[in-house]
């Protein structure tokens, strides 16, 4: 059950703000008739009159937006060029809160995968996990290269007979 939120506390207003700046600077002294009603009036005259509400912010020009364009391709360009480093050009495009140039990276990820699986021997074990991993991955749409290297097999530790595996020679 949720209990109930009380509402925020509305803002003092503008009179009591006044009534209280008179009591600070006058203690025990009554407000001259009509002051309160007076100065509460021509405050929020000169408000009215002098402050306009919140301005939207101002609309880019279309030289600002094209500038910004031709500075962000002829950096493209220089790169693939050669004539300036890309950390380099995209360290001007950071400062100028262009967006960075991109590039092709080459990520290399060691996981720790967990299978469980039927095999006679552990490399067996690994080999069909090995095969998984390839088939699951070679699916995805982006271009994967597996590096399968002996030294990254960690464990294979062996588990109790699995009595649904048929015998080797008996088709499935």
């Amino acid at each position: 059950m949720t209990e109930p939120t009380a509402a925020p506390a509305a803002p003092p207003s503008l009179e009591s703000v006044l009534r209280h700046a008179w009591d600070a600077f006058h203690p025990g002294q009554p407000a001259p008739l009509g002051w309160l009603t007076h100065t509460t009036t021509q405050i929020q005259a000169y408000l009215r009159n002098h402050h306009s509400g919140p301005q939207p912010p101002p609309a880019i020009p279309e030289s600002w937006t094209q500038l910004r364009r031709q500075m962000w391709q002829a950096l493209r360009e220089a790169v693939s060029e050669h004539d300036i480093d890309i950390d380099a050009a995209n360290r001007v495009m950071e400062v100028v809160d262009l967006p960075l140039l991109p590039r092709r990276w080459q990520v290399r990820l060691t996981l720790t995968v967990l299978a469980e699986l039927t095999a006679g021997t552990s490399d067996d074990a690994f080999d069909a996990a090995e095969a998984a991993i390839e088939t699951a991955l070679t699916g995805a749409e982006i271009e994967v290269r597996i590096e399968w290297n002996g030294n990254e097999r960690d464990n294979a530790d062996p588990g109790d007979l699995d009595p649904t595996d048929p015998w080797p020679g008996c088709p499935r």
